[in-house]
């Protein structure tokens, strides 16, 4: 309803009511519309009775919904009814609409636009209507109304204290209803003594009842409330729940002596729980623990190992104990790993699998060799496998493995296994080279599981094909590649496959043959209107196309059957030079065009010229050819001319007639030719017959092999190459991308590469030089590891030897070795506790040397009496940790930028937790460990004192959770500076302060600042690059040092290919050392004497209190 008939006071309002009343649209329901009048406009709140109720109804059509019953119902409430019809009304309908009479009150118009002239006589009509007596209004007799009390008792929501109560009202002047609340008694009894009253309003339906005893029948009654009497009443009998049981009542951990249990608290008020075991389980053992009513789960600890205990549970309300529940659980019992599997073994590496054990917290892996070399590493429970690396070629190792159950350690497992003797393909051939298909065979590996084979395109031929990979069973020692591009040259790489590990790969370059042309293309004789030309069959062409024309006219074409090789072609035009063009057609593609231009005689000529017979290309060098033929007769000389195939300056040269040989020379390497043989008559030339060669490759270096290989030198040798005028040899760790490379002259056949690290595996390259000109590659992988040498006993040598004491002509030979280091210098001696050496003097026989003198600088002279031993006595001693004598204060700051992702985030936190399980302390006693992320703004993990112990840490550690965003490298150096390297944040002043950073690409603010900032403050930087992190950058970070502080790792797989470099250095001796020069130098020797001196100091900051100030200024990065 838009406009009431009380919502305006004067006749302007109703005007601009009426005309800002909206247009909406929709269907016409006329009947509705009546009933509409007589419920909400004329209401009875609304109406006046003393007053005539006129509505005037304007209408355009038929009405949607039936109008009788409205229509009654509008005369039974005296309402006087006008009718407008416009256009398409039903002028039936309407007369049962309007009042009567009928002809007074409907008036219809034949269109919207003549509505204006029915105005006067609708507003008489109207007015006449409303000084009129109202109509009478019908009203019906009203019957008699029963009354009824409350009934349809209905008890929903029922617990043990509560319920709630809904019923139908009573009929009649209710003013109120009353509730009975009665307990009943064992036999069924009401108990008066115990009834609640609940006096009610009488618009209520419902009612909740509560602070009921639980477990208890009850008899509820519901009186409906008159003015001075009691109505009638309904009742209804329940009974209450029991109180909540504890439910989900579980064993959520079993330890070796310890259960976890777990429930779910019920709904409700509860003081607490009460855990027990009862007696009856266990004799002699009592256990009871009354706990608060906000935890959900306890741990029973001080139990026996393997055995079963029934526990139970009641939660404890102020109503009193609900009923107990139960669970059965039983601890563990020391068990070893079962399925332990040590497989698919490498030169230096093994794959150890096992499964899990129940309850185990985490587990230690061992493996030791036979001559008594023993490492180990703690893993997490999350491990079942385990890589071990850096083993030696060809030995022997015991492997064990045993549980951790927290404090204690369950009993070994062992195996043993031989590492193999070689693990890489010595062999990789690439054979039967055509222009889309090549043979690749190699010789198998023992112990290999499989091959991977990956071949691409060169840099120089990018783009001409894809990169393809395939993995190949281990039986597979030979394999053809399909589809290759024509005329491209690929690297081949072999992998060899040792389960999931990937051992080191060999690589080859071969190059497709080009599409083939056509040789031996030439005109076999001609007419005033023919030609006749033949060619050679191409292996692979599956037909020919042949053009012809003249110089202006269109080519005409024709594709001949690939059994086809020879051509008439017809109906030429006499004394006419024609252009003749042949490809060689393969399925979709057409090989390079070979062309050749014949004059046809003229009508009279009857004397054509022979042409040149079997031309053939008798000897192919680098940068030359040489041709053949048969002569013609009658030729006075004969003409030989060639063109590079793609394109370039013919050349050309004209023989004697004695001649049917010539040699071509002065060509490019590895080029096609296109050349052409004619004979002449005087100054007339005979048809050119074609042929095509190609000049052979460059020479490559042979025998390419590494001999005399040490722990950090290899010595690379091979035959040299005729006519070479030098070689590029280069080298690289093939898990970095920096090379290094020597120019070697002519003479060289082999060359010593010296500071390599030992274990690592390099790539070598060598090429040949012919001038400015670089021949092709030649390729090998070496592994630097030496072979074993004599141990050696070192006894001092006293000071009044001279430095080169005569040898000794006895049977043993003693050797002196002199120090030429000079003081400033210092020298660094390592040896590893495991092997000890004898007391005892051994000796073997003397060796026949020849002398030789190394040069040196003057300095400290130390000498040592060194004799070369027979046998080396061993003493067992337990392993020491690679870090056990390690006490530093590290923290790993993490990138989790988004670049990096969940999984990798993942295999980044395995790696930071497989380097805190080398430090078997930490803590305040050893080594303390911090973990810091950042990506737009730096966050905290855990500072240097969160954790007091090892276990501690190892489950930080684990729970490391990934954030992304940005790569902001700068501002997470700054907040390492200022937020954890502080003493009230657990940071040590008399150890090591180590920061470890690790990111995935470049910094997007300036690294500089901050990366100074902490060398000047003492703060040692390790950086792990890894993916596309910049190595310029990481450069920048960690300054060059004693020792390595720059690792990177190609992928984040790769992780493991760096642990062993980066615990060396992250627990160096040199790491230590560069701490305490820096310690020793900030220390500020004060004077005695004068006090007054230090309060007067002339720069800006002292020595001692320069951390403070570089501290303050890390606030303006």
């Amino acid at each position: 309803m838009r406009i009431a008939l009380t919502d305006y006071n004067s006749l302007e309002e109703v005007l601009r009511a009426i005309k800002d009343l909206p247009y909406e649209g929709g269907s016409r329901r006329t009947g509705m519309a009546l009933q509409f009048l007589v419920d909400s406009v004329f209401s009875p709140v609304i109406r006046r009775d003393s007053v005539p109720k006129i509505a005037v109804l304007l209408t355009n059509g038929q009405s949607d919904d039936q109008v009788n019953a409205a229509v009654r119902a509008v005369a039974d409430n005296g309402i006087t009814v006008f009718a407008v019809g416009l256009t398409g009304v039903d002028e039936a309908e309407l007369r049962r609409v309007v009042s009567e009479p009928h002809a007074e009150h409907l008036l219809p118009v034949t269109d919207f636009s003549t509505m204006d002239t029915i105005l006067p006589k609708l507003s008489r009509r109207v007015c006449l209507t409303a000084s009129e007596p109202p109509r009478p209004v019908k009203t019906s007799q009203p019957s008699e109304e029963r009354v009824v009390g409350p009934r349809d008792l209905q008890v929903s929501e029922l617990a043990h204290s509560s319920l709630r109560l809904t019923w139908s009202q009573a009929t009649g002047d209710v003013t109120g209803y009353r509730l009975l609340v009665t307990p009943l008694s064992s036999e069924g009894q009401l108990l008066p003594v115990q009834q609640r009253q609940m006096d009610l309003k009488a618009d209520v339906s419902t009612a909740m009842v509560t602070e009921l005893s639980p477990k208890t029948d009850y008899s509820l009654t519901v009186y409906a409330m008159y003015p001075g009497l009691i109505g009638d009443s309904a009742t209804i009998k329940v009974k209450t729940t029991p109180l909540p049981e504890v439910s989900n009542f579980r064993v959520i951990e079993e330890g070796l002596f310890s259960l976890r249990l777990g429930w779910t608290p019920p709904q409700g008020k509860l003081n607490g729980f009460k855990i027990f075991i009862p007696r009856s389980n266990r004799p002699g053992f009592i256990y009871e623990q009354l706990l608060p009513r906000d935890i959900s789960s306890h741990v029973i600890d001080s139990l026996e190992e393997d055995k079963k205990y029934t526990v139970s549970i009641y939660a404890v309300y102020p109503e009193g104990p609900s009923k107990p529940v139960s669970v059965v659980g039983k601890t563990l019992k020391l068990v070893p790993v079962h399925q332990f599997l040590v497989q698919n073994a490498t030169t230096d590496t093994v794959q150890a699998r096992w499964a899990s054990v129940k309850g185990a917290t985490g587990y230690r892996l061992t493996w030791a060799s036979t001559e008594g070399h023993i490492e180990n590493i703690n893993l997490g429970d999350n491990f079942n496998f385990y890589m071990i690396q850096g083993l030696h070629t060809g030995s022997e190792y015991t492997i064990t493995i045993n549980p951790i159950f927290g404090d204690i350690e369950g009993p070994i497992t062992t195996a043993k296994i031989k590492t193999l003797e070689s693990s890489s393909v010595q062999t990789l051939k690439v054979s039967a080279v055509s222009t889309s298909t090549a043979v690749v065979s190699w010789n198998s590996v023992p112990g290999a599981t499989g091959y991977r084979l990956a071949w691409r395109p060169t840099p120089e031929f990018v783009g001409r094909d894809r990169p393809r990979q395939l993995a190949l069973n281990t039986s597979t020692t030979q394999y053809q590649l399909k589809n290759v591009a024509h005329d491209t040259e690929y690297v081949l790489t072999l992998y060899v496959l040792f389960g999931a590990a990937v051992g080191p790969g060999i690589a080859a370059t071969f190059r497709t043959s080009p599409l083939g042309y056509v040789s031996n293309f030439k005109v076999t004789s001609y007419t005033s209107t023919t030609i006749d030309v033949a060619w050679s069959p191409i292996v692979g062409a599956t037909e020919y196309k042949l053009s012809w024309k003249t110089d202006n006219s269109k080519p005409q074409v024709q594709y001949l059957d690939r059994s086809i090789l020879f051509h008439r072609l017809k109906d030429l035009n006499p004394r006419s030079t024609y252009t003749v063009t042949i490809c060689a057609v393969y399925g979709n593609s057409e090989g390079p065009e070979i062309s050749l231009s014949q004059l046809t005689a003229a009508v009279s000529e009857s004397d054509p010229i022979q042409p040149v017979r079997e031309v053939k290309v008798e000897d192919i060098g680098v940068n030359s050819f040489t041709l053949s033929w048969k002569k013609a007769p009658g030729a006075s000389g004969y003409k030989i001319s060639w063109i590079p195939f793609l394109g370039g300056d013919e050349k050309s040269h004209v023989v004697s007639a004695d001649f049917a040989s010539y040699t071509i020379r002065n060509l490019r390497e590895s080029s096609a030719y296109k050349i052409q043989v004619s004979s002449m008559v005087g100054s007339r030339e005979g048809s050119a017959v074609l042929v095509t060669a190609r000049t052979l490759d460059l020479p490559k270096v042979e025998g390419f092999v590494a001999l005399n290989t040490t722990d950090n030198s290899t010595v690379l040798n091979w035959t040299r190459v005729a006519g070479a005028s030098g070689y590029r040899l280069s080298w690289r760790h093939i898990s970095v991308f920096d090379t290094k490379t020597e120019i070697l002259g002519p003479g060289f056949t082999y060359y010593k590469i010296s500071d390599l690290l030992y274990g690592r595996t390099y790539l070598f390259t060598i090429r040949p030089l012919y001038g400015e000109v670089e021949g092709p590659i030649s390729t090998m992988y070496q592994r630097i590891l030496g072979p074993a040498r004599p141990a050696l006993t070192v006894q001092p040598v006293p000071p009044t030897v001279p430095p080169h004491s005569p040898p000794n002509t006895g049977d043993s030979q003693t050797a002196s070795i002199i120090n030429t280091t000079t003081a400033q210098s210092p020298m660094r001696t390592t040896w590893h506790p495991d092997v000890v050496l004898p007391t005892e003097s051994l000796t073997t026989k003397k060796p026949h040397v020849q002398p030789s003198v190394t040069e040196g600088k003057a300095g400290a002279v130390t000498s040592f009496r060194l004799t070369t031993l027979s046998r080396v006595t061993e003493k067992k001693t337990p392993p020491q940790p690679v870090c056990g004598k390690t006490k530093a204060d590290i923290v790993f700051l993490v990138d989790e930028s988004s670049s990096i992702g969940t999984d990798n985030f993942r295999k980044m936190k395995d790696f930071i937790f497989r380097v805190a399980t080398y430090f078997p302390v930490i803590g305040s006693q050893g080594t303390q460990i911090a973990v810091v992320h950042y990506s737009d703004e730096p966050r905290i993990e855990f500072r240097l004192n969160d954790f007091k112990d090892r276990n501690s840490v190892l489950r930080a550690l684990r729970a490391l959770r990934y954030g992304g965003g940005n790569t902001k490298t700068a501002k997470g150096i700054s907040y390492v500076l200022q937020e954890l390297f502080q003493e009230a944040h657990g940071m040590r002043q008399d150890v090591p302060h180590v920061l470890v950073l690790f990111t995935d690409g470049k910094a997007q603010d300036n690294v500089v600042p901050p990366s100074r900032i902490a060398r000047a403050l003492g703060v040692s930087v390790l950086a792990v690059g890894v993916s596309n992190a910049d190595r310029e950058e990481l450069n920048k970070i960690a300054a060059p040092t004693s020792y390595k502080n720059i690792f990177y790792s190609p992928t984040f797989d790769d992780f493991p290919s760096v642990e062993r470099e980066f615990i060396r250095s992250l627990c160096s001796d040199e790491l230590i050392t560069e701490f305490k020069l820096q310690d020793e130098g900030a220390q500020l020797d004060t004077p005695t004497d004068d006090p007054e001196e230090m309060l007067k100091p002339e720069g800006p900051c002292l020595t001692q209190c320069m951390k403070v100030c570089l501290i303050l200024s890390l606030a303006k990065l």
